[in-house]
């Protein structure tokens, strides 16, 4: 797992991902839809989310996500 600290744009407060996204050389994709494929909790009440994000062209992008 990368911490928040390794993806930070200078400037921008930790977590905030919309800003690294927009800071990033390559160009964001339309999203199609977003699919919820399973959730899981964890020890010490983390729960897992598993997303399947659908994108132009058939492709897929897969994400899991923790909410601690």
């Amino acid at each position: 797992m990368t911490s928040a600290d390794d993806t930070s744009t200078p400037g921008t407060a930790p977590g905030d991902h919309a800003a690294c996204c927009a800071a990033s050389s390559s160009p964001i994709p339309e999203v199609v839809g977003i699919e919820m494929l399973g959730q899981t909790e964890m020890p010490g009440g983390t729960i897992s989310y598993s997303l399947g994000v659908m994108l132009p062209g058939g492709r897929e992008l897969f994400v899991d996500v923790e909410d601690a």
